[in-house]
C-alpha cells in the first residue's frame, strides 16, 4: 500500500488485497477529507498516479446519492463530465462510494477505477458499500478485532465462477436445450425439465415441489413474478435452494425471441457476504450481533427453516432492573457486567445459532432446528445459571436475574409477527415478577416455564 501524510493505516492493506481479489480493477484508493488535497490518500501501488485527480474524484462522489459508476464516454460520464471525467484520467472505468462514520458525516471517498473496460454489472453495490463500512472502522479503529481481519482473509475465497447450468428455450419459450448441470441445479423438477416443456410448466412443478423458499406460502404471486421476469430479464435473480444452495439466474432474450439462460453457484460467497455483513454490523460493545444484524439473520433462518421444513425457535431476554446497576455503580461498570452477561449468554449457544443485541439490555436468540421443548429447557438453563452465580466486578458481586420470551416460528407467520409474539411474552415475564421465562408455540398454550 503507498500513501502520502496521514495516520498509519496498515490494516487498509487487507482491505486492499480483498478488494483486488473480488473485482476486476487495477487501481484502489481512498482519499480522507480533511484536508482534501491528496495529502491523505492511501491505495494499492498501481494508483500513485491518481494522486493529484483524488481531489476531484472525491468531489464527484460526494455529490452523488448512490454508488457512483463511470465508464469513459457513457451517459454517466458525460453527465459528471464537469466534476470528474475517468477518460480524461486515461481510465475506462470508475466506482466510488463515500465513507461516512456513525452519525452519517462523510469522511471520505473509497474508489476503485481500471484502465480496461469493466461492465458496471460486474460491480457489487453492497458488497462496496459494506467495504466502505469496515474501511471507516479500520481507519478510525485501527486495533479493530483480529476476528474480523481474519474474516477478510476468507473473503478472497468468495469468487463468482463461471455459470454452472445453461438452458435454451425458444421463441414459444419451450425448453430446446440444456446440460446436465443444470437438470442436477434442480433436482426436484428434473423429471420434467425436458425439450419441449414450457418454461412456465418447468416453474409450476418446481414451485409444487417446495423447490423455491420464497414462493413458499405465497404460490401464485410467486410464480406470477417469476413469469414476469423471465419474459422481461432486466438483471440477475438470486434463488434459495432447499439445500442451502444458492443459485443466481442470469437470463436474456435473443433477436428471434428465445431466451438464454444460465445458472450459477453463489453459496460460497453468499457465505462469505453473511459473514462480512455480520462483521460489518456487530455491536462494538458486547461483541455480539447488532440489531440491524441479528433481525436479518432471524428472517435469513426462517426462510431456510421453511424450506426444510425445520423448526425454528426465538427468545427475547432482557436483564432485570439493569438501570439500577448503572445507577449504583456507573456506567463503565454497567458495560463491564453487560459484556460478561453476553459471554455467558454465548457459552450456552451452539455454533449455529445466534445471538444479537436489539437495544440496551434486551437481547435476541435465535435457535434454528431447534423444538419448543428444548427451547424452553435451553431458556431455563440460561436463566438460572445467572442467577445462580454473581458477577464479580472489583471488589463487589453483582446479582443478576434476567426475563425471557420464547417463541416458535409459525408456517403461518411473518418474522415480525414472531418478534412482537416473543416481545409480548417477555412482558409478562416482567409482570409476574421477573426472574422467570414465559413460552408460548403452536401446539401449547402460553405458560410460564421458570419459577
Amino acid at each position: 500500500m503507498s500513501r502520502s501524510q496521514g495516520p498509519d493505516a496498515p490494516s487498509l492493506a487487507r482491505l486492499f488485497r480483498l478488494l483486488e481479489r473480488l473485482h476486476p480493477v487495477e487501481c484502489i484508493f481512498i482519499t480522507l477529507l480533511e484536508p482534501l488535497d491528496g495529502r491523505r490518500f492511501y491505495s494499492n501501488d498501481r494508483c500513485g498516479k491518481l494522486r493529484d485527480a483524488s481531489r476531484d474524484v472525491a468531489n464527484a462522489i460526494l455529490k452523488s446519492a448512490d454508488p457512483l459508476i463511470l465508464q469513459a464516454n457513457g451517459p454517466s460520464a458525460a453527465a459528471n463530465r464537469q466534476a470528474v471525467d475517468p477518460g480524461a484520467l486515461g481510465l475506462e472505468f470508475l466506482a466510488g462510494v463515500a465513507l461516512r462514520d456513525a452519525t452519517g458525516k462523510a469522511i471520505g471517498t473509497l474508489c476503485l477505477a481500471s484502465r480496461t473496460p469493466v461492465s458496471a454489472s460486474e460491480i457489487d453495490r453492497q458488497a462496496l458499500e459494506d467495504a466502505a463500512h469496515l474501511a471507516v472502522r479500520e481507519i478510525q479503529h485501527d486495533g479493530a478485532e483480529q476476528t474480523a481481519r481474519d474474516a477478510w482473509k476468507v473473503m478472497v475465497e468468495a469468487i463468482e465462477t463461471l455459470p454452472d447450468g445453461f438452458v435454451l428455450f425458444d421463441k414459444h419459450d419451450r425448453l430446446t436445450i440444456c446440460n446436465e448441470q443444470y437438470r442436477e441445479t434442480y433436482p426436484e423438477s428434473a423429471h420434467v425439465i425436458q425439450p419441449g416443456r414450457s418454461f412456465e410448466e418447468i416453474i409450476r412443478e418446481g414451485v409444487r415441489c417446495k423447490q423455491y423458499a420464497e414462493a413458499i406460502g405465497r404460490e401464485d404471486a410467486w410464480i406470477a413474478e417469476r413469469l414476469a421476469a423471465h419474459a422481461n430479464p432486466t438483471g440477475p435473480v438470486e434463488q434459495l435452494l432447499p439445500d442451502g444452495r444458492w443459485v443466481r439466474v442470469l437470463e436474456k432474450r435473443l433477436p428471434n425471441g428465445g431466451t438464454v439462460g444460465f445458472r450459477v453457484d453463489i453459496t460460497e460467497l453468499k457465505m462469505r457476504q453473511a459473514e462480512l455483513y455480520e462483521l460489518a454490523h456487530r455491536d462494538e460493545l458486547t461483541g455480539t450481533m447488532s440489531r440491524r444484524a441479528i433481525l436479518s439473520a432471524a428472517r435469513d433462518c426462517g426462510i431456510r427453516a421453511r424450506a426444510r421444513g425445520e423448526p425454528l425457535c426465538l427468545m427475547i431476554l432482557d436483564i432485570d432492573k439493569f438501570k439500577k446497576v448503572n445507577d449504583d455503580l456507573g456506567h463503565f461498570a454497567g458495560d463491564e457486567v453487560l459484556k460478561e452477561f453476553c459471554r455467558r449468554i454465548e457459552s450456552q449457544l451452539r455454533d449455529t445459532d445466534y445471538l444479537g443485541r436489539l437495544g440496551g439490555e434486551e437481547f435476541l436468540v435465535i435457535l434454528p432446528n431447534t423444538s419448543s421443548s428444548e427451547s424452553v429447557e435451553r431458556a431455563e438453563r440460561m436463566r438460572t445459571l445467572l442467577s445462580a452465580t454473581p458477577i464479580p466486578l472489583e471488589d463487589k458481586d453483582i446479582a443478576l436475574t434476567m426475563s425471557l420470551g420464547v417463541t416458535d416460528y409459525r408456517d403461518d407467520d411473518t418474522m415480525d409477527e414472531a418478534f412482537a409474539r416473543a416481545d409480548r411474552l417477555l412482558y409478562r415475564s416482567k409482570d409476574m415478577g421477573r426472574d422467570r421465562t414465559t413460552a408460548e408455540f403452536l401446539d401449547a398454550p402460553s405458560r410460564p416455564a421458570g419459577r
